[in-house]
């Protein structure tokens, strides 16, 4: 085996975190988000994806904190540092519920949220290889649902998810996949983790 030679004092410019290897794993943040309280101060290039995550889904939060919305971004970062959501289709309803409760709370309305949800939406609709032909999202602040469908065409036959009474929504987020093979489709209301 052959050594590796480390020049001096290159051991500064690794993170303790990432020195410490396999024995303080458990104590590593989510690998995603990152740590260094100065990468708030300025957006740099690695905290990017995840401003656009934000203000390309909703452009409308820039009109909450004019003019380019960092005070926004730094309370969610923070947020997102301390509870890591999934960078899966629920992402964007991880937003939506760090909105509802930030201090941004009372400005925020029904648009906002629905931007939000449209786009984890569509994220599931990109990612999902089940059988399930479409979905339906549900908030507990609007009586709006929003259903999304993949692109395979949903059979005529059926009642229209579309038009039905769905149960009121047990959890502030909701959703249900849907399968469009006669009926509804729906069958309950999943939480959202």
């Amino acid at each position: 085996m052959r050594a590796l030679a480390v020049p001096s004092g290159a051991s500064r410019l690794v993170s303790k975190a990432a020195r410490l290897g396999k024995k303080g794993d458990f104590l590593l943040p989510f690998p995603d988000y990152p740590s260094n309280a100065r990468s708030f101060v300025h957006l740099d290039a690695r905290l990017l994806p995840y401003w656009h995550t934000l203000f390309d889904v909703c452009p409308a939060l820039l009109k909450l904190d004019p003019p380019d919305g960092l005070n926004i971004f730094r309370g969610f970062m923070t947020w997102a540092y301390r509870n890591h959501p999934p960078l899966n289709w629920t992402y964007y309803l991880s937003v939506c519920r760090w909105l509802l409760g930030s201090q941004y709370q009372a400005r925020i309305n029904e648009a906002h949220i629905e931007s939000f949800m449209s786009a984890a939406a569509a994220r599931w609709i990109n990612t999902d290889d089940s059988l399930a032909r479409g979905l339906v999202l549900a908030w507990q602040g609007s009586a709006q649902m929003l259903f999304d469908w993949k692109v395979a065409p949903r059979p005529a036959l059926g009642l229209d998810p579309e038009q039905e009474e769905f149960p009121p929504v047990p959890w502030d987020f909701a959703w249900c996949p849907l399968t469009g093979k006669g009926g509804t489709g729906f069958r309950r209301w999943l939480p959202i983790p």
